[in-house]
């Protein structure tokens, strides 16, 4: 199945009351403000969030839809005190992948969070969507390394060429995992030429922060099915998110080849 990583995030003091956070500007999908509508993607496979942690903290996915049952909770949450937050080690994420959350396309969706920071904090929320269940695959699997040396702009999606570590030999590759990781990355995702069988669609991951950091194992192996592939010809760029402004990036991909040799 497809799947595209939507963010929120803003540094904001929410006064002890919840708060609609900003949405990140996202070249696929429709943003407003605190708004990102709802795509064809509408099935919600995971969230997280990183929220302020001086007192208690609370996050929830809001949508029309959701308030016919229940705002969706996101718990736990991960973040630090009077700083911005980054992702837990290991990862603190819900996992819808087999039982997605439906919502309505076109609808509204807002992430809202409630803390109390003694000053402005950055905070986020994640959202993966997806046309339905995410299916784990199973192959012939390889790792390879990747670089990127692209300075990064807070808040901000930030697209960079990367290099693999090694030439890939000629031919096709799936991309079945993803492992992105930067000083203050909270997430990352692919950007692959053309649209392919997956679509204009950008699937992503949470980021991690050093080479030790524990990342979400749905993201690896196979486990939440393929991102999408690529010619060895037309690697994939990388979007990244992060709340400082790195210039130093290192990403791990697993892959399957397809085909051996040109097409």
């Amino acid at each position: 199945m497809t799947f595209h990583l939507a963010a929120w995030q803003q540094s904001v003091d929410q006064g002890g009351a919840f708060t609609p956070i900003t949405a990140v500007a996202d070249p696929v999908l429709t943003v407003l403000g605190t708004t990102i509508q709802v795509p064809a993607l509408s099935k919600v496979v995971a969230l997280a969030a990183g929220v302020e942690t001086t007192v208690a903290q609370q996050a929830r996915l809001t949508a029309p839809s959701r308030r016919i049952l229940a705002l969706q909770r996101i718990a736990p949450t991960q973040g630090n005190a009077a700083a911005a937050s980054v992702p837990s080690d290991p990862h603190h994420l819900i996992d819808l992948a087999d039982t997605p959350l439906q919502m309505v396309v076109g609808e509204q969706a807002s992430i809202e969070l409630n803390a109390n920071p003694a000053a402005a904090q950055i905070q986020w929320g994640l959202v993966w969507f997806s046309d339905g269940p995410l299916v784990p695959s199973v192959g012939n699997y390889f790792t390879i390394r990747a670089d990127s040396t692209q300075l990064l702009v807070v808040s901000q999606w930030t697209n960079g060429a990367i290099v693999f570590s090694e030439n890939l030999p000629r031919g096709r590759y799936r991309v079945v995992g993803l492992r992105a990781q930067s000083a203050g990355l909270v997430a990352a995702r692919l950007v692959f030429v053309g649209t392919g069988s997956q679509g204009p669609w950008r699937p992503g991951v949470m980021g991690t922060n050093n080479d030790r950091h524990l990342e979400y194992p749905g993201f690896r192996y196979g486990l939440w099915g393929p991102f999408g592939e690529f010619e060895d010809t037309d690697t994939p760029t990388v979007d990244f998110l992060s709340t400082t402004a790195d210039a130093a990036e290192v990403l791990y991909f697993d892959l399957e080849q397809l085909r051996a040799g040109p097409a």
